[in-house]
């Protein structure tokens, strides 16, 4: 069976991440993977991000997982034991969620080989994905802003597992009630357009990911 992860790293559980997300384990599901669904911000947690114990550079000791004791620990597991991994978090302040970077540390710093760069300890291939919500209305000025370097340039760290790729949800509705929130610089009419236009677009974006993702993992077998 193919099993398909998939990370929220925002705190929000019914927020546009967490629908992308869960549109994206539809069409895995579709596809005939088993899911599951991980919310990094869920209280009951306790996460830290990379320790600096390099207990994952020992000699002898264990190695492509890391080791620390917490919460995330048997979140990890289960990430590099996955066929498929789809992480998702929204920008704040140019970047990732401290909440999806302490996952992202976690996960990627194992494989560091310092003996040979060349030669990451990975335990498995994981076909990936990392979906970005944003009010960043587009493309360009998400480039304009170096938004590209900040956000992509820590989703491409999962190329190491395998294939991995981005799929971004631009000038999403933030809040419910606009009215409510010092946000003069928002059209809520424009807000309301996009989510009723635009956002189910991104929603069949997600769909289709989750698909072609297990597709990819099946193909290969």
């Amino acid at each position: 069976m193919t099993k398909a992860l998939f990370i929220n790293g925002s705190p929000r559980k019914n927020g546009n991440t967490a629908k992308l997300l869960l549109r994206a384990m539809d069409g895995a599901s579709e596809a005939g993977a088993e899911v599951e669904l991980v919310n990094l911000y869920d209280r009951n947690l306790n996460i830290k991000g990379c320790m600096s114990c390099f207990i994952c550079k020992l000699k002898g000791g264990k190695k492509g997982v890391c080791s620390f004791k917490d919460d995330l620990l048997p979140i990890l597991q289960k990430a590099v034991e996955a066929d498929v991994l789809v992480c998702g978090s929204p920008c704040y302040c140019g970047y990732p969620t401290a909440g999806l970077r302490a996952f992202m540390e976690r996960m990627e710093f194992p494989t560091v080989n310092y003996s040979d760069y060349s030669k990451p300890t990975v335990i498995k291939k994981i076909h990936s994905a990392t979906i970005y919500t944003m009010n960043c209305p587009n493309e360009e000025l998400y480039r304009m802003m170096n938004y590209d370097h900040l956000m992509d340039n820590s989703a491409m760290q999962l190329g190491v597992f395998g294939p991995t790729e981005i799929l971004r949800s631009y000038d999403t509705y933030q809040f419910s009630d606009y009215g409510r929130f010092d946000a003069a610089s928002f059209s809520p009419e424009h807000k309301a357009e996009m989510r009723d236009t635009q956002f189910p677009k991104d929603l069949q974006q997600a769909y289709e990911l989750g698909i072609r993702l297990v597709k990819q993992v099946i193909a290969e077998r």
